[in-house]
């Protein structure tokens, strides 16, 4: 049969069973931002969730038994979310953090590889920006680690097993209260994938991530600090992609016989980070009768981090794969050298009134009924660019407001306007959530927002030799989102509509190019879950249309898991069954090591139905999942799955992971 019969096959069976499970309303209580279960979570592109995507597997659950621990964040430490456990989540057994996800992420076949989002999203900037953001879905900045509230230590470790002993994962999270009102929280983070001979050539990776974190509150909580030391590190090597596949029968079949353009390019990025943020609270108490007062706070945050960037090539031969593609970068015939040093540091001055709601302060979430902030940031940046230094100075005003009357309502808008060298840089952002209750609910977002290009779309310097030096007008973007869920039908809507002006892109020769006509991308989302019983079939459907081919996205991108879920022996939980991820072919992306960048690229992204067989359980505090990866590979005559060009992903694969909770 041919691929295509082989291709319409398998996605058949999906529809087929999707067809024949009927829809069964679940009873769950939809909850504001922040506190959402899995299927009430109303998911747009375009915005950022007050939870970070680090404890997201952790709060998605179908039925959630929460335990006195609550997170927070230095930015609003009055703002909680309660750390939720749940029997078995859909993202458990995701190990790869570009699953772990409703919309995923594609990267270039291995954890820890350049990764960027398969959806359009909405740019995230304020000020200077350097433009190297391959690995930030990897990596856990000082503001995105939460602090905790809770009563006794907590613990959690995770270890994922890769394809061979040297490949895996490490995560550990712990958290514990000390006298005088101080608690620390410690995260780890290593990703390793260090094999052989499940790799392709020169593709190995290491990501690290360390981060310690301490709070403290005075006894008349007046007076709260926060102090958080993270370090990030990548490091990878660099194979340019894949110039011919591997042999796929025979005594050298694997991915370590393929060809790839480069032999020899390494990636390091290593970023070290240290913040303090404190406030001093005026106000406040509580009325017997109008309950609690209105608060006053004086917040100041200080900010330092050094970021080192660096690619390197040794071989810069007439004769390497990868010049033959890409000639522009052939500069030096001993070898290539990218070296960026950058270092901020960040003063964050802010005036905010609020009003908190009426919880008990030992067993609900702590929430502001209402938020009034305007502040002040600047920003100073040293830059060593070889061989060129320089400063930048980043001055912006900020403001801040939020309305939560009610469990079924929230409104938050924020805005920030540039001065000094990012002068007229500006952006006005505004959420709105309403609960209607067994009507469902609503989420809209919309923003606008102007935005100086980043330092390497400007400018590139390679072996100090300067390849390309621009003068870019700013972007403007904007962004409309909104998501409506109904759970009379266990059914999510959501729509994206992006206007972009002055669009910003790497061409096919990986230089950095802006054009003049508008870019609009339109999106429509559905997620619908479907259950029979105990069995289950959750569905995520997303279409796209970018009206330029500048921008670059799937027509239609599908996920399905179809699984049992159930308890055996009344202690034992369990969940079973299969995942597919599903793109229409595309005009794709290429990720070029020099530069750092996705390009445009003439090669496509071929229709691909990736399956994986899974089976995850859960006793107590202790899971453990057993994942069988890729079994298309099995009936699509060894077709390797690409999602990005000239990247394929490895071949098929056993995985297992397990994770460990404790509270003493």
């Amino acid at each position: 049969m041919t691929k295509r019969l082989h291709i319409t096959i398998l996605i058949g069976l999906f529809a087929v069973l999707s067809s024949s499970l009927g829809a069964q309303q679940r009873s769950e209580k939809v909850l504001k931002p922040g506190q959402s279960t899995q299927s009430q979570r109303p998911t747009v592109t375009g915005g950022q969730d007050d939870v970070s995507q680090m404890e997201f597997d952790e709060q998605l659950a179908d039925e959630v038994d929460t335990f006195g621990v609550f997170l927070y964040y230095s930015e609003n430490p009055n703002r909680e979310t309660p750390f939720a456990d749940s029997l078995l989540s859909g993202y458990f057994h995701q190990y790869d953090p570009a699953r772990q996800r409703d919309f995923d992420y594609m990267h270039l076949g291995i954890v820890g590889s350049a990764a960027r989002p398969i959806l359009f999203e909405a740019s995230q900037r304020r000020g200077f920006d350097i433009g190297l953001n391959q690995y930030d879905l990897y990596f856990t900045k000082a503001s995105q680690t939460p602090y905790y509230r809770l009563e006794k230590p907590y613990t959690n470790v995770h270890y994922t097993q890769g394809g061979e002993q040297a490949d895996g994962i490490f995560k550990a999270k712990f958290s514990r209260n000390f006298a005088n009102g101080i608690n620390y929280a410690l995260v780890y983070d290593r990703h390793s994938y260090i094999g052989s001979s499940n790799q392709y050539p020169n593709q190995n990776h290491r990501m690290t991530t360390f981060i310690n974190n301490m709070s403290y509150e005075s006894k008349s909580g007046k007076y709260r600090a926060y102090l958080s030391v993270a370090a990030n590190t990548a490091e990878a090597e660099d194979n340019g992609g894949v110039f011919q596949e591997p042999e796929k029968e025979g005594q050298f079949r694997g991915p370590a016989s393929a060809v790839t353009l480069l032999e020899s390019g390494q990636t390091r990025h290593q970023h070290q980070e240290f913040s303090y943020t404190h406030y001093l609270q005026f106000g406040g108490g509580a009325d017997s009768i109008r309950g609690p007062l209105r608060s006053y706070t004086l917040s100041h945050q200080l900010l330092y981090n050094t970021n080192k960037y660096k690619f390197f090539e040794e071989a810069a031969t007439a004769d390497t794969l990868f010049f033959s593609q890409f000639p522009v970068f052939r500069v030096d015939d001993r070898g290539s050298r990218f070296y960026l040093e950058h270092q901020k540091l960040e003063n964050v001055f802010n005036l905010s009134t609020f009003r908190l709601g009426s919880a008990d302060q030992d067993n609900e979430v702590k929430q502001e009924k209402d938020l009034l902030q305007i502040g002040l940031v600047h920003s100073l940046h040293w830059l060593d660019f070889e061989p060129i230094k320089s400063t930048v100075n980043n001055l912006f005003l900020t403001g801040k407001l939020t309305f939560n009357p009610s469990e079924r309502l929230f409104i938050s808008t924020n805005a920030h306007f540039g001065l000094l060298d990012n002068r007229g840089d500006y952006k006005l952002n505004g959420e709105l959530f309403f609960d209607l209750k067994q009507a469902g609910s609503l989420k809209v977002q919309a923003s606008s927002q102007l935005y100086s290009p980043t330092l390497l779309q400007e400018q590139y310097r390679l072996s100090q030799i300067q390849l390309w030096e621009k003068s870019f007008r700013s972007t403007l973007e904007t962004n409309l989102t909104a998501s409506y869920y109904l759970p009379a039908l266990d059914i999510t809507l959501s729509g994206g509509y992006h206007l972009v002006n002055n669009f910003i892109y790497f061409d096919e020769t990986g230089v950095s190019q802006q054009t003049g006509v508008p870019i609009s991308i339109s999106q429509l989302m559905v997620q619908k879950n479907f259950r029979l019983g105990q069995v289950h079939l959750d569905n995520v459907v997303t279409f796209q249309q970018s009206s330029e081919t500048f921008v670059r996205v799937p027509t239609l991108y599908t996920k399905h898991s179809l699984y049992y879920a159930g308890t055996w022996f009344r202690v034992l939980s369990v969940r079973w069954g299969a995942d597919m991820r599903f793109n229409t072919e595309w005009d794709g992306y290429y990720y070029n090591p020099f530069t750092g960048q996705f390009q445009l690229s003439d090669q496509k992204v071929e229709a691909y139905p990736n399956i994986d067989a899974f089976f995850s359980m859960r006793i107590g505090n202790f899971r453990a999942f057993f994942k069988y990866e890729n079994l298309s590979v099995l009936l699509l005559d060894r077709q390797l799955y690409y999602q990005a060009a000239y990247a394929p992903h490895p071949f098929n694969g056993f995985r297992f992971g397990v994770n460990w909770r404790f509270i003493n």
